[in-house]
C-alpha cells in the first residue's frame, strides 16, 4: 500500500475523470447560480455554466461543506496512511483556513499545504506531490519541498469584460465603465496570495504582447533563471476550443516551446467571465529520487 494519498480541489483544474488517471483525489468546488448549488465537474458543465453567466444569472462562489472535504479525506484514509491536502491559495479563499482547521481531528495524519497557487500552477503542485508520493516521500516531506518552492511561478491574466470583476468587487463600477469604453484590458498577475495589476493596456492584442513579454522578462529578472527551459508554460482559457487552441499556438511561437492549455476552473471564470485567459511559468523541480 502506498503511504501517501494526494487530495486537491476542482481549482486546480483537474476533472474527476482526470484525477483517476493522476491517481488523486479531487474536491468539486461548489457555486450557486441563482440561490441553486452547483458542483463543479459533477452537476454542470463548462457550457451551461458560461451560458446562464451570459444569460445575466447570479452566480457567487462558495466554501466547500466541512462535511465533503472531510467525507473526500476520511475516503481516501481508506486506502493510504495519510495524505496531503494541497487547496487553492488562502488569499483568495477561505477554504484553505477551513481545511487547517479541519486537519487537527486527524493526528497528523492529513497535512494541509497552503502554496498560494490557483488553476495550472496549483495542478503542477499536485501533479509533483504525485510524483514524490510514488516515491516514497511522506506528507509533511513533501509539504516542505513545495513550501520550498512555492513563490517559484506566476500567472499573468487578463479578461475580455470587466463586468465580472466589478460585480466581485476587484475593481470599482467606475473603472469597469470606462474600461469597456476605451477598451482597455486590465493585466493582472498572481504570485503568492493575490491578485495584483501589473498595468492597463487598450485591446486584446496589446495587452497578450505586453502579456507575454512580462513573463520574458520575469524569466530572467524575477526568477533570475537563464531560459525559459527551466520552467513549465501553461496556459488556461474560458473560450471556444479553437480560439483557445489560436492562443496556445501564439504563447509557443513567442516562446519556442511547448504550452499546455486547460479550462479556467469554474468558480475562478466566476469572476474573470467568458473570453479570459492566463499564462502563467512554474519553475520545473529538482529530481527526488531517493
Amino acid at each position: 500500500m502506498e503511504k501517501t494519498a494526494v487530495v486537491t480541489d476542482s481549482n486546480s483544474g483537474i476533472s474527476q475523470e482526470k484525477a483517476k488517471k493522476y491517481g488523486v483525489f479531487v474536491l468539486p468546488m461548489p457555486f450557486y447560480i441563482d440561490d441553486e448549488l452547483y458542483l463543479e465537474g459533477q452537476t454542470i458543465t463548462h457550457e451551461e455554466f458560461f451560458r446562464k453567466q451570459k444569460d445575466g444569472s447570479v452566480i457567487y462562489t462558495s466554501q466547500p461543506n466541512p462535511y465533503d472535504v472531510t467525507q473526500l479525506w476520511e475516503e481516501a484514509l481508506k486506502e493510504y496512511e495519510e495524505l496531503i491536502y494541497i487547496p487553492m491559495s488562502s488569499g483568495l479563499s477561505g477554504s484553505c483556513d477551513t481545511a487547517m482547521a479541519l486537519s487537527k481531528q486527524y493526528a497528523g495524519r492529513v497535512v494541509v499545504a497552503d502554496l498560494g497557487r490557483v488553476s495550472v500552477t496549483q495542478k503542477l503542485a499536485v501533479l509533483e506531490a504525485r510524483k514524490m508520493a510514488q516515491q516514497g516521500f511522506g506528507a509533511l516531506e513533501i509539504s516542505s519541498r513545495l513550501q520550498f518552492v512555492k513563490n517559484e511561478c506566476i500567472i499573468y491574466l487578463t479578461v475580455d469584460n470587466l463586468k465580472y470583476l466589478k460585480q466581485s468587487g476587484r475593481i470599482s463600477a467606475s473603472s469597469a465603465m470606462l474600461g469597456s469604453v476605451l477598451n482597455i484590458k486590465p493585466l493582472l498577475y498572481l504570485q503568492g496570495e493575490k491578485v495584483e495589476a501589473a498595468e492597463k493596456v487598450r485591446g486584446d492584442k496589446a495587452v497578450r504582447r505586453k502579456m507575454m513579454q512580462a513573463v520574458q522578462r520575469d524569466i530572467t529578472e524575477r526568477f533570475h533563471a537563464a531560459s525559459i527551459g527551466e520552467f513549465y508554460l501553461a496556459a488556461a482559457a474560458s473560450m471556444p476550443p479553437e480560439d483557445a487552441k489560436k492562443l496556445k499556438e501564439s504563447f509557443e511561437d513567442y516562446f519556442q516551446t511547448s504550452c499546455s492549455m486547460a479550462s479556467i476552473p469554474l468558480s475562478i471564470a466566476t469572476h474573470l467571465g467568458y473570453g479570459a485567459y492566463g499564462l502563467a511559468i512554474i519553475r520545473k523541480m529538482e529530481k527526488t529520487d531517493r
